[in-house]
């Protein structure tokens, strides 16, 4: 099948400039997406921890909670969330946060009292050292004494 001939080059173009159409138009599928891909929420980019303490801190990307939190060794811009905690149940550095695009994870540090996740509908998880878990919003988190809830 031949192509159709272009109209030729017109000389009223501006800057003697003409611009090229084709009688085929590329056209690209998008990617197809999955079922389970196409009805999950993404989420969100930040959360909320509503401290027992009466802080307020809005967390994103990844970080490190405790009553004196350091950065861990290796990784770079981490988010330091200090916990006021003036009976020293929180340890300094307690528990490590990140964010993706499955929600908000935490994980123990090897804490001194633990670091438990309670959310609705699901029994309490007491969080082994190094152990990753996703965190929904509406969970309570302790760690120690003290307690944070995720919005």
């Amino acid at each position: 099948m031949a192509e159709p001939e272009l109209p030729p080059f017109p000389a009223s173009s501006p800057g003697g400039l003409w611009h090229a159409r084709s009688a085929r138009i590329p056209f690209v599928e998008p990617w197809p997406r999955s079922e389970e891909e196409s009805e999950r929420p993404s989420a969100p980019a930040s959360y909320l921890l509503d401290f027992s303490t009466g802080q307020t801190v809005t967390v994103a990307g990844a970080g490190v909670i405790g009553r004196m939190p350091q950065g861990v060794r290796g990784e770079s811009s981490l988010q330091l969330v200090r916990v006021d905690d003036p009976g020293r149940s929180v340890s300094k550095v307690h528990a490590r946060f990140e964010i993706d695009g499955d929600g908000l994870w935490l994980e123990d540090l090897g804490s001194g009292n633990g670091t438990t996740v309670e959310q609705r509908g699901r029994p309490a998880v007491a969080l082994a050292p190094g152990q990753k878990y996703v965190v929904q919003p509406g969970a309570v988190v302790r760690i120690g004494r003290q307690s944070f809830t995720v919005r």
